[in-house]
């Protein structure tokens, strides 16, 4: 395939359209208005005969002015976001709405951005809010290429979180860079949000043809991949050219697309969205397996360049689930279970599942979609949402609006995913991806890694991003502030948990060893 030289190839310059995402429309606010509050969750404000000096507080407002001093003009250094923290430090008198603060807990606003801070107590709140912005998170494992969404536990400060999906993913291919940057088509660490969801995306440059375009006839898009004799075959049916005359991919960028900011690559994200591929829903995860074969990549490479890419029906499952403000926290863990699953017997294996998750064992959930043209195009346009498509009473015709329907079984079990050296790192099942760690056991006290990601839980024992220097590269963290050399309270957690076995390179191994 021929590649761009630009290392944003997943955004393609979108510059124009990130500039009238929501989320990044809340940072242009004018500097007369105190807080952008759309949730529809607001509460009541508080006066200030109820607010207490060292009492303890959370932002009700989609964004809060902070101000240096105790006035209203010109002094704002940052904003506060949705259920960020911070304690009074003076409730100030009844003639400014204003009271001084320290912030105990933001990934949007530094807790030095000045000397004193300020904001409005009309946003403030003696609870948590929860919003569909806050309902969920997402935790993508850029290691193990998974990605899990989590139900947001908010009953006690720490409590575990509640897995509602996990699903394979292909992250960005360290087999290719650039001439000055071997490293350029990685995926970066970090947190961002999802800014918003376009159906059917295109990039700027047009290299990557919408998966179907407004108005156009479905006779234009390809047959499903597997309806041909091998999966290779199928994905032939996708590579057309560009504008330009260049090989490249039909509908890249799948079903949906979801934007993240902060996007841009000096603190965002590099541009890097969170997308689905090629092929049909029926397809399931063939256009994902592609990916890593050796034959598909010979011709056009349908891997992604720093995105993380889904199959079509999971990011349109996502599409239904995850409203814009969402939080997406991209790592590269080591992978374990708190709890603990038992595997018993010798011809007749017995699995005793994880208590906490042993109705979801081998049971997963069923979600209808119909896909259909409308929104095309459009920012956060129709979902593929069976229900919500019948709820709103919207036309279904085939051979006009209706793509295609089926169902999509949701993995709801946690599966650690092990280390094991001895597959390809390309494999989807080395548990290292971009190759931090040799692989050997005499080396295994060197590891690159640090702490783990319990994923029945949602959270973190000891972790901290692999370091940039000591990986030469490979790793990059960006984003918002408060994943970049910490970890939000909570993600985190202690005690004792149990990692699936790691098995080492051995000498009959193929490949080569670890080249940096």
């Amino acid at each position: 395939m021929t590649k761009f030289k630009s290392r944003r190839l997943c955004s393609a310059l979108l510059s124009l359209l990130i500039a009238s995402s929501p989320l990044m429309s809340i940072a242009q606010e004018i500097s007369a208005v105190e807080a952008n509050a759309t949730s529809s969750a607001k509460p009541q404000s508080l006066q200030k005969s109820e607010l207490q000096v060292g009492g303890r507080y959370f932002i009700s407002a989609d964004a809060l002015n902070v101000r240096s001093s105790n006035a209203t003009t010109g002094n704002i250094v940052g904003k506060l976001s949705l259920n960020d923290e911070i304690e009074i430090i003076d409730v100030l008198n009844e003639g400014t709405p204003l009271v001084q603060i320290k912030i105990i807990r933001s990934a949007s606003v530094k807790a030095d951005a000045a000397p004193e801070l300020f904001v409005s107590k009309d946003y403030l709140s003696k609870k948590e809010l929860v919003t569909a912005a806050t309902k969920y998170f997402v935790i993508q494992n850029v290691a193990t290429e998974k990605t899990r969404v989590y139900e947001r536990c908010t009953a006690t400060p720490d409590c575990a979180h509640k897995l509602v999906m996990e699903t394979d993913m292909v992250v960005g291919r360290p087999e290719e860079g650039t001439k000055t940057d071997p490293h350029a088509f990685k995926t970066w660490l970090g947190h961002s949000k999802i800014s918003e969801w376009v159906k059917f995306y295109q990039d700027g440059q047009q290299h990557y043809p919408h998966w179907y375009k407004a108005g156009e006839s479905l006779k234009y898009i390809p047959d499903p991949i597997t309806d041909s004799m091998t999966k290779t075959l199928g994905s032939r049916k996708w590579m057309v050219k560009d504008a330009k005359g260049n090989t490249t991919m039909h509908g890249a960028f799948g079903w949906y697309a979801a934007k993240v900011t902060p996007a841009d690559d000096i603190n965002g994200m590099n541009y890097q969205w969170m997308h689905g591929t090629i092929g049909w829903g029926k397809d399931g995860a063939a256009a994902i397996e592609l990916t890593r074969g050796f034959f598909a990549n010979m011709f056009t490479n349908p891997g992604s360049s720093g995105c993380t890419r889904l199959e079509n029906r999971a990011i349109a499952y996502l599409r239904s689930i995850l409203a814009p403000g969402t939080d997406i926290y991209r790592v590269y863990a080591r992978e374990s279970t708190r709890e603990l699953e038992t595997v018993t017997g010798v011809f007749k294996k017995k699995v005793t599942p994880l208590p906490r998750y042993a109705h979801n064992f081998e049971k997963p959930a069923v979600w209808n979609y119909i896909l259909l043209t409308d929104g095309a195009q459009r920012t956060n346009g129709l979902t593929a949402d069976a229900q919500e498509i019948i709820n709103k009473a919207i036309p279904v015709i085939a051979g006009q609006n209706l793509i295609e329907q089926g169902t999509y079984e949701v993995d709801q079990y946690p599966n650690a995913a092990a280390l094991n050296y001895g597959k390809s790192a390309a494999s989807g099942e080395s548990g290292d991806r971009y190759k931090i760690d040799s692989g050997w056991e005499k080396d295994a006290a060197k590891t690159n890694f640090r702490g783990y990601f319990l994923v029945d839980e949602g959270r973190f024992v000891d972790y901290a991003h692999p370091d940039s220097v000591k990986t030469k590269g490979a790793i990059r963290v960006s984003g918002l502030a408060d994943f970049r050399t910490s970890v939000p309270e909570f993600l985190k957690t202690s005690g004792k948990h149990n990692p699936p076995k790691v098995t080492y390179r051995t000498e009959n191994d193929n490949g080569t060893p670890n080249s940096r």
